[in-house]
């Protein structure tokens, strides 16, 4: 037997042996995320995850403004979010569709999180076959310490979000 044929089996086992991590790297692993998470919500708060979820659902609410739009425009029948408001502040909406027969629920309802006020002066926000808006929208979202816009052109439809100084 040569020298290169005995070494061959001794290296495929040191190989196999380390793929996988030691307990005590794995702790050291979970122990840095732990700093670190334990330091950004010492940094940012608790209100900068609430402002995070509340800038979230801004652009989502934006995103179903556009899906309505897009499905009006492909059907030909009036799409429209339907906002359903508790003490004046929204609560939930949903995609509807307009047609001769009555409106009919598209999409699941879609609720607004715990640490988040929608208010609208609307309660559905429509759009024609051409894809315009029946009116110029505006929707406020606000976090603990931020707040959101979500208006709708009339003309184009287009939605916009910006954030409120």
């Amino acid at each position: 037997m040569d020298n290169h044929s005995i070494r061959a089996p001794l290296m495929a086992c040191r190989e196999s042996s380390r793929r996988a991590m030691s307990l005590l790297e794995l702790t050291a692993v979970v122990a840095i995320l732990g700093l670190v998470t334990a330091a950004s919500i010492t940094r940012y708060g608790h209100s900068g995850v609430g402002n995070g979820g509340a800038e979230g659902f801004a652009r989502n609410l934006a995103l179903s403004l556009v899906h309505a739009r897009r499905s009006t425009i492909a059907t030909g029948d009036n799409h429209f979010l339907g906002l359903t408001s508790s003490g004046g502040n929204v609560t939930s909406y949903a995609l509807i569709r307009r047609t001769g027969g009555g409106d009919a629920q598209v999409d699941e309802t879609r609720t607004v999180p715990l640490d988040v006020t929608v208010n609208s002066v609307d309660s559905e926000l429509e759009f024609d076959f051409d894809g315009s808006a029946l009116g110029s929208y505006s929707i406020s979202v606000a976090g603990p310490d931020r707040s959101w816009s979500v208006s709708v052109v009339m003309l184009s439809g287009a939605a916009l979000v910006s954030e409120i100084p």
